[in-house]
């Protein structure tokens, strides 16, 4: 989730899964075909100019047909923003927006590169260029010009083919006043960032003369003459941090870098020393399963298993994804826990094996579902490449999302729409995996308002760029932000984390108050669902009953609305997909017609939301008498601990059990209560532990917690429920 952290420096922070936060490399899926060999570099060609012919697609494209595009003798290409942005988007015309090694349309390490001027303040004004043109550098060869006047200085910046890989940016300022300085501003995306005597981890400011950016294959080189600041500032979330945009300073009013091209080395071959584990896991009856894999070995913090050949699936840090249930797994000789699982719905299996240089195991697991019939795991908040902040290919995330058993997907890519079905029909997973293309409309600009699902929303033609597909999000209001996704087609829109900092949350951002429903003046109120468990708070089970309530907050408005959980994973480890999930009623029919069943039980508020326990509970009454009677039902696997269930009225906890059962597949709780009501109401019921998950998702101490969606009670029969405030 890219995020403003002011709305004046105009950084985009890569958020949940950028690179320097990255506790492995990029995985990479294993298959049967080869990789793609890269294309052919023709050193003999002349170094030129040109204009892009096509829209470009690939995982953090920015380019458009038009685009002027510099070409070295060794094909290194650079693509500069020509075309004037599009009302409501980004403005980057004049910006680097894609560097890479050949022509490929591929993901390349770079979102942009492009002036800015700094105050004394320390804010950055970006450079958007009034006019671009081709122009000629003084060796005599082609280079594009751009020009802007950027909050009254003048900044005239020229890039130039300068050697047989490299590039060279002068950008000149008028009218910088004391205190001022030029700038580069360096958006790597999930690219890995080095500087001067600083590994990837980096953040603050740092001395270098130069700054080295790497990923999918490409290194990018950036060069100054002299040692000047570089500045990059992480954002922390629960536990995670992710990293903004380097911005690199100069000296005095002109500013001379370099940008060479290579391709970074290769990757370490397997140890000889390593072991070798065969992992086969299959459902009961002998069908093969999808499966996660997790590895611990104590006294060693980082395990690093390999995926071998003669399996699908891939490694990331300690975990392995099998599509299959089947592969040899290279790891270093010692003691593991292994632990199989196929996530929420289903049992697990745990073990440990021991492993001597060179030698060899087979791990045999046997798993069974668990889960409720008739309800569909449903994950509606996921990031892969596309997303700015993400390097997981669409390969990896559709595995990713079969191995931990949710059934229902939808791609949500900040401000570009993702379509997952090619990808599952390609890899044979129609049976197993039903998705929809949507978009995280992530609001940007001067104001913030947060991040926004929209789904679904049809897949832009191939002759459409990204960038122009999506709906407006750039200096756009709550209320015509809604208003243009329903026009882009959008059934469901969804408030994403509705609280967290900074400008992340609409609910702060539009100054919401729970307890007495009252918003400021921009709040607007078309949307569908709200994301109530977000996979951030994991630990975090605090901020999921202040989510919830916010629902009922939303309920002192009149409003009715549906609550979901979602992962919002951006990468494979540490934001695994399927933690939380939304279970959606869907009733028997048509397969073909799934889509259309699930969106209408979203709308209907059919869903509960779980990292843990699966939680119902049906009305038994319409309560106009005063005493509205429920059940309610909690099941779970038995590796899923289950301490305490709740029933709610509004934002009050109305009655409360200890589970004291021993834990066991299947039922661990069941009850009829009847909840006295004075006015209409919403009840919900809520389960959860204090004990952590075990090792299905690498922390300590995510927590099992599951809740349903608010029954909306109308207890006066006006035909409206509107809750009270708090008192």
């Amino acid at each position: 989730m890219p995020v403003n952290p002011s709305p004046r420096s105009f950084v985009i922070v890569a958020a949940l899964g950028a690179s320097a936060c990255h506790r492995s490399a990029a995985p990479a899926l294993v298959t049967d075909a080869a990789a793609a060999p890269r294309a052919a570099v023709d050193a003999s060609q002349p170094a030129h100019g040109e204009a892009l012919a096509s829209a470009q697609h690939a995982a953090h494209a920015y380019g458009r047909a038009g685009d002027r595009v510099l070409v070295t003798r060794r094909g290194a290409r650079l693509t500069v923003a020509t075309n004037a942005d599009a009302a409501g988007h980004r403005p980057l015309r004049g910006s680097v927006v894609d560097v890479r090694l050949d022509g490929r349309d591929a993901p390349d390490p770079l979102l942009w590169w492009r002036p800015v001027w700094i105050d004394a303040q320390r804010l950055a004004h970006p450079m958007v260029a009034s006019e671009v043109r081709e122009t000629r550098c003084p060796d005599g060869g082609s280079g594009v010009e751009r020009v802007g006047t950027v909050d009254g200085v003048a900044l005239r910046s020229v890039v130039c083919v300068d050697g047989d890989a490299r590039f060279r940016m002068t950008t000149t300022a008028t009218g910088l006043a004391a205190g001022a300085v030029l700038a580069d501003e360096i958006n790597p995306g999930t690219a890995d960032v080095t500087v001067e005597d600083r590994d990837a981890r980096w953040e603050g400011i740092a001395p270098t003369r130069v700054v080295t950016v790497t990923e999918r294959g490409v290194q990018l080189r950036f060069e100054g003459s002299e040692s000047t600041d570089a500045a990059r500032n992480f954002v922390h979330i629960a536990g995670e941090a992710f990293p903004a945009a380097v911005t690199w300073e100069g000296r005095g009013a002109e500013l001379v870098r370099t940008l060479e091209v290579t391709a970074p080395a290769p990757k370490p071959e397997v140890s000889t020393n390593s072991a070798r584990l065969t992992v086969a896991a299959v459902a009961e009856g002998g069908a093969a399963l999808p499966v996660h894999v997790m590895f611990v070995r104590a006294g060693v913090a980082s395990v690093q298993p390999e995926l071998l050949s003669g399996g699908r699936g891939f490694a990331s840090d300690r975990s392995v994804y099998l599509l299959d249930g089947t592969g040899e797994v290279a790891l270093q000789p010692g003691t593991y826990v292994v632990t199989v699982s196929h996530g929420l719905g289903w049992t697990l299996h745990s073990q440990a094996v021991t492993l001597g240089p060179r030698g060899s195991a087979v791990l045999r697991a046997v798993l069974h579902a668990v889960a409720d019939p008739g309800w569909i795991p449903a994950d509606l908040h996921l990031h892969s490449a596309p997303s700015p902040d993400s390097r997981v290919t669409l390969e990896e995330r559709v595995v990713s999302l079969v191995c931990n058993g949710i059934g229902f997907a939808v791609a949500t890519d900040h401000n570009r729409i993702t379509d997952l079905a090619p990808v599952v029909r390609t890899m044979g997973l129609e049976e197993r995996l039903t998705t929809l293309p949507g978009d995280e409309v992530t609001s940007a600009g001067a104001q913030l308002w947060g991040h926004f699902n929209a789904f679904p929303l049809p897949v832009p033609a191939a002759t459409t760029a990204p960038e122009d597909a999506v709906p407006a999000y750039w200096g756009v209001a709550p209320a015509e932000l809604f208003a243009a996704t329903r026009r882009a087609g959008a059934g469901i829109v969804q408030v994403n984390h509705p609280r967290m900092a900074p400008n992340l949350g609409y609910f702060d951002l539009a100054a919401l108050d729970a307890a007495t429903g009252r918003a400021g003046a921009s709040f607007a109120d078309g949307f569908d669902a709200v994301e109530t468990y977000n996979g951030l708070w994991l630990e975090s089970p605090d901020r999921v009953r202040e989510a919830v309530t916010d629902l009922v907050g939303l309920g002192r408005r009149g409003m009715r609305v549906t609550a979901t959980g979602n992962s919002d994973s951006h990468r494979l480890v540490y934001e695994e997909a399927g933690y939380p999930r939304t279970w959606i009623r869907v009733p028997d029919g048509d397969p073909a017609a799934l889509r259309e069943r699930v969106i209408t039980a979203l709308r209907r508020g059919d869903t509960t939301v779980s990292s843990g326990p699966f939680v119902t509970l049906d009305t038994l009454s319409d309560g106009r008498d005063g005493r509205l009677r429920v059940h309610v039902r909690v099941t779970a696997p038995e590796w899923v601990p289950v301490q305490r269930v709740e029933l709610w009225r509004d934002d009050t906890v109305v009655q409360r059990w200890t589970v004291t059962a021993p834990p066991r597949d299947g039922l661990r709780f069941e009850a009829d209560a009847v909840i006295p009501l004075a006015h209409d109401a919403m009840v919900l019921a809520w389960a959860d532990a204090d004990a952590p998950l075990p090792d299905v998702v690498p922390l300590a101490a995510a927590r099992a917690v599951g809740f349903t969606s608010p029954r909306y009670i109308d207890r006066d029969g006006d035909g409206r429920v509107i809750v009270p405030p708090r008192r």
